[in-house]
């Protein structure tokens, strides 16, 4: 279905519910330099994926994460049995509502200013 992830925040100052859940499509790409300049940047999904999460109205909201990444693996991820760590940064967006506009693949713009952090 295209959602790679399920993540779900609870705090008590929630005014609705205490605790809201997003489903999240996660991309990783090597071809966009680090630390990208202006106030945003271009990534191109399959019109499939992009029709997945344009798709309105819905009960669980969908947010696409990008991770921007070096070119060499060893310079963002260790991995071993005392952890996981991965380095750099992930950018998100809504992308509901969004219109195909390519033949197979549609480029969304990304803002830089949507860091995917404890507070997105």
């Amino acid at each position: 279905n295209g959602i790679d992830w399920h993540v779900s925040h609870g705090a008590p100052a929630h005014t609705v519910d205490d605790e809201v859940t997003i489903k999240v499509q996660l991309k990783c790409t090597y071809q966009i330099p680090p630390h990208p300049a202006g106030g945003a940047f271009s990534f191109t999904l399959d019109n499939a994926h992009l029709v997945k999460l344009a798709r309105t109205p819905v009960s669980v909201h969908k947010i696409l994460v990008v991770m921007i990444v070096p070119r060499s693996q060893d310079d963002w991820l260790r991995a071993g049995p005392g952890g996981l760590a991965l380095r750099h940064c992930c950018y998100w967006t809504n992308l509901a509502g969004h219109a195909v506009t390519g033949r197979y693949r549609t480029t969304v713009r990304i803002p830089t200013s949507r860091i995917f952090d404890d507070r997105a």
